[in-house]
C-alpha cells in the first residue's frame, strides 16, 4: 500500500513539474512588448485601426512572429508577419505609406517585420520613400 502512495505521489509531482516546465514555456513565448501612437488612421494587414494609442506583444520571433495589438485593455488585432529581415541598429518604429503599415523595426529582438501593401499600384523604391512616414514606439523589453 505504500509503495502505491509513493508512486501515485511520483507521479503526481512528475506531472506537476511537467506541467510547470510547459507554462514557463509559454510564458517565455511572449518575447517583446510595448506601444504607441497612432496619429492617424492606419491599415494593417486587415485591421483598420483608427488614430490612438495602442500597445503589442509580439509572440516568439523564432516562430509565427504574431504581433497583437491591444487598445487599452480590448484585442484589437492578431496580424502576421510577410517576411523579416534583420536588423539590431536606429530605434523601434512603424513605417506608414499612404496610411499603411508597411514594416515595423524592432532592433532590440535584432528584427524588421514586413507587412504587404493594400494597393493595386506598385511604386518605385523611390516613391515608397517619398511618402513614408516614421511612427515612434515606445518598448518595454520582454
Amino acid at each position: 500500500m505504500n509503495a502505491i502512495r509513493r508512486f501515485t505521489l511520483l507521479r503526481f509531482l512528475g506531472l506537476a513539474l511537467l506541467a510547470t516546465c510547459f507554462n514557463a514555456g509559454l510564458a517565455s513565448a511572449q518575447v517583446y512588448q510595448g506601444k504607441f501612437t497612432l496619429p492617424f488612421q492606419a491599415r494593417w494587414g486587415q485591421a483598420t485601426l483608427p488614430a490612438g494609442d495602442y500597445s503589442f506583444t509580439l509572440d516568439s520571433v523564432r516562430t509565427s512572429c504574431t504581433l497583437r495589438l491591444y487598445r487599452g485593455k480590448n484585442g484589437v488585432a492578431m496580424i502576421l508577419a510577410q517576411a523579416q529581415d534583420k536588423n539590431n541598429t536606429g530605434r523601434a518604429e512603424l513605417t506608414v505609406e499612404q496610411g499603411t503599415v508597411r514594416a515595423f523595426t524592432i532592433p532590440e529582438v535584432g528584427r524588421v517585420f514586413q507587412y504587404a501593401p493594400h494597393r493595386s499600384k506598385h511604386l518605385t523604391a523611390t516613391e515608397e520613400r517619398e511618402i513614408a512616414e516614421m511612427v515612434p514606439v515606445i518598448t518595454t523589453g520582454k
